[in-house]
């Protein structure tokens, strides 16, 4: 590869999450120079938050099919979506779970979410730290020994453009703007969770409404600046949507309801089957009564969810708890909640459970197909109080299977790549469990190595 002393990398990645380092791990196996550019003070993005769950086939864990893994991927996506990533997903599956597991990411178990015919989600132990965490740190020092350099506190702003070309970008430090050569950039620089102007604007109504759960950094950057180069894009207001119930007063994740807890409204009752894919259970939520409900829980229930990936990353959420469900039901009232109705339903949800049959929104199952159902009876008894948050948006940049990005006209803009969340096509309007990760991680590989054969012949 030809350098050239006047470029600061043959690659430069704007964002250092899964996307990002999984890129700059694979751009400079390759042989390139590469820089990634962090916005924040802390490298991980939004993966660092996540329980990180991977949704792989053919591996030791899941020795399910490619074709099989694909037939469920377009289903969840309800067959509305840019089906050429679909099978470049499930095509680089096996390769990446190999890559992972020996860059020393090791998978332990795996789950059978909604939508999947087979338990497809690869969980990782957590007894190090939570899943996202323990991802992006391994490969942050795969990707500091391949000599990528890592610059933090650094906010890329704007593309650098030659007679149509990405050159570089530029980047704002400490009050100050730099500019950054290089021959190929790849734009990883996560959603725009965190941006009400983008959200107004391709959100459908209600969507502002929806709390972020992500990592301050995702503020649409990479986004905005495919834009302004010309960039198309995919599944903008169809990606714009909830993923997880979420405490308002403390702004964390609230996953009980996978490990048997049941959702009730203000007028103390159920609005869903509990066990369904989260981003259903968020959108049923905001047509409740003050977008508001509670998860009502057992101790047993409580214990057990301390036991998963989950509980082990979703914590610190406020809880009101109580011995007696009388006592639970009088508490949450206080908060506009009808008590008499609420104890009723969770009493006709317990003998449902006991007599075999769920009659109301036919739950089977803790989550998915996984899972036997559990009354709410093991005192003490626990409500958090939530509403629809988001760990990430679908809509994006229009890419192609190189993940080079593509202007309006559905060309590759020379020189620019993109993956992860800044990017939009594969989940079109629907999602399964473990693909979000999953998509940072495989098409950031795709993009890595792609990005870097682009510098090397520029």
């Amino acid at each position: 590869m030809q350098k050239d002393t006047a470029y600061n990398a043959d690659v430069i990645i704007v964002g250092s999450g899964a996307a990002g380092l999984m890129a700059a791990v694979e751009a400079a196996a390759a042989g390139a120079k590469v820089l990634v550019l962090e916005s924040e003070a802390q490298t991980g993005g939004s993966t660092r938050l996540s329980g990180a769950y991977v949704a792989l086939c053919e591996t030791p864990l899941q020795p399910g099919t490619r074709a099989e893994f694909l037939d469920d991927l377009l289903e969840s996506h309800q067959h509305d979506c840019q089906k050429d990533l679909s099978r470049l997903y499930a095509e680089e599956a096996p390769h990446t779970w190999k890559q992972l597991d020996g860059l020393g990411i090791h998978f332990v178990r795996t789950f059978q979410f909604a939508h999947m015919s087979k338990p497809w989600a690869h969980e990782l132990s957590g007894e190090r730290m939570g899943g996202g965490a323990e991802i992006v740190t391994v490969l942050e020092s795969a990707a500091r020994a391949r000599g990528v350099a890592i610059v933090a506190s650094t906010r890329a702003r704007r593309l650098i453009l030659d007679n149509g070309r990405v050159i570089g970008v530029t980047a704002e430090r400490g009050g100050r703007t730099f500019p950054y050569r290089s021959r190929s950039v790849l734009l990883a620089s996560g959603g725009f969770t965190r941006n009400r102007d983008l959200i107004r604007n391709f959100g459908r109504p209600g969507a502002e409404q929806i709390l972020p759960l992500t990592g301050e950094g995702s503020r649409g950057d990479g986004l905005v600046m495919g834009m302004a180069a010309g960039a198309g894009t995919a599944y903008m207001t169809a990606g714009v949507a909830p993923t997880a119930p979420t405490d308002p007063a403390t702004g964390k994740g609230v996953m009980m309801l996978y490990a048997g807890a049941i959702a009730v409204n203000k007028a103390g009752k159920r609005f869903c089957r509990e066990s369904d894919l989260y981003i259903d259970t968020c959108w049923a939520a905001l047509a409740q009564p003050d977008a508001a409900f509670v998860q009502v829980y057992d101790n047993r229930m409580r214990e057990n969810y301390a036991q998963t990936m989950m509980g082990k990353v979703l914590t610190g959420f406020d809880e009101t708890s109580a011995g007696l469900l009388e006592g639970l039901a009088t508490g949450i009232a206080k908060a506009g909640y009808d008590a008499d109705a609420t104890l009723a339903t969770v009493e006709s949800y317990n003998e449902a459970v006991r007599t075999g049959g769920d009659s109301e929104f036919n739950r089977t199952n803790l989550v998915g197909n996984s899972g036997e159902l559990l009354p709410v009876a093991e005192p003490p008894f626990y409500a958090v109080h939530c509403c629809a948050g988001t760990t990430h948006f679908n809509g994006g940049l229009s890419v192609d299977t190189d993940m080079a990005v593509l202007d309006v006209f559905g060309e590759p803009i020379p020189g620019l790549y993109a993956a992860g969340e800044t990017t939009g096509g594969f989940h079109g309007v629907g999602y399964m469990s473990g693909t979000f990760v999953g998509m940072a991680l495989i098409f950031g590989r795709v993009a890595g190595r792609n990005a870097a054969l682009t510098a090397s012949t520029s």
